[in-house]
């Protein structure tokens, strides 16, 4: 699980790198790859494309794990809290020190999982981005809730690095396509912010970046074929049954033993994710940009959940 820029933010207010530099991603260079969109798309059409966020494929995960383990440690001091009160630990020297530090513990773990949980719990069911072509401007919404607003042409683009939880520490282990918003010197990187797409080769986060970039020069004729299904997020919560199939959209190509493996955590997972979406807020544009996001009648290029099969709106 990679949450890269979302426990730990993006770096902000430095230079630009030379990793920026040299994986610098140009607006008006087409590159001639394979276009991944990856099920990243919530709605396309003349006027823009609204995508979800780069933690959207795994939301849910991190809230499922820190409940679980509230829900372990409080078990724990419950089975404690009744043996001692009904005698069964023996009162000898340094007793109720333990039983003291034994209970600051427990606070701590708990009120710690439950501080990791509402990270993802009451937040927003996802962070969309919408890259308005016909303006030329790219509306990111944040995860405090508010709304940068760019012009497409103004963003430093490049690749991104990030790490899963398990490489932590260790080498870059994914690659993403970041959007770096640089001061009046276009030196000074003041705001960072990341697609959808995370993959475990470069390769595959210029793939997308190119899918993007056709979108916004050329037009959604240019990636219309790439977009077969459209995430169920258009001012509503995600269905409860799409969550489960959006978990285990990728274990359904793996061998049947990492399948067995994996299914405790999927079905962990499923039920956070589900939950995250019951009590997570929908995300809504500000008013000057929502009036500027809109579709006109008879548009040729519309795609939206609607075309999905039933099982998946």
């Amino acid at each position: 699980m990679d949450y890269t820029g979302f426990l730990d933010r993006f770096y902000n207010n430095r230079p630009l790198s030379q990793w920026d530099r040299e994986h610098q991603l140009k607006q008006k260079q087409r590159l001639d790859v394979k276009l991944r969109s990856e099920l990243s798309v919530v709605k396309m059409n003349s006027t823009y494309l609204l995508l979800v966020d780069r933690w959207y494929e795994i939301r849910g995960f991190l809230a499922a794990v820190a409940l679980l383990v509230v829900v372990v440690f409080l078990y724990f001091f419950a089975r404690v809290f009744w043996m001692l009160v009904t005698g069964q630990l023996a009162d000898m020297t340094g007793f109720w020190f333990s039983v003291a530090v034994l209970i600051a513990a427990f606070v701590v773990i708990v009120l710690g999982g439950l501080w990791v949980a509402c990270k993802e719990l009451f937040r927003w069911t996802h962070y969309p981005i919408a890259l308005d072509r016909q303006r030329k401007m790219v509306h990111v919404f944040r995860l405090d809730g508010t709304v940068l607003t760019v012009p497409w042409n103004k963003v430093f683009f490049t690749l991104g690095r990030g790490h899963t939880m398990s490489s932590r520490g260790g080498g870059a282990s994914t690659f993403d396509v970041r959007g770096l918003v640089l001061d009046t010197d276009r030196l000074t990187v003041r705001e960072t912010f990341a697609f959808s797409v995370v993959g475990l080769t470069e390769a595959e986060a210029v793939a997308h970046w190119e899918f993007l970039r056709r979108y916004m020069e050329e037009g959604p004729e240019a990636v219309m074929q790439q977009v077969k299904f459209c995430m169920p997020l258009d001012g509503q919560r995600e269905p409860a049954g799409f969550s489960f199939q959006r978990v285990f959209f990728y274990g359904g190509t793996a061998p049947a033993l990492l399948w067995l493996f994996s299914l405790p955590f999927d079905l962990l997972h499923a039920v956070g994710r589900v939950l995250v979406m019951k009590t997570s807020r929908i995300p809504q544009w500000p008013a000057e940009v929502a009036a500027t996001l809109t579709v006109e009648d008879g548009d040729p290029y519309v795609r939206d959940a609607s075309m999905n099969p039933p099982d998946l709106q």
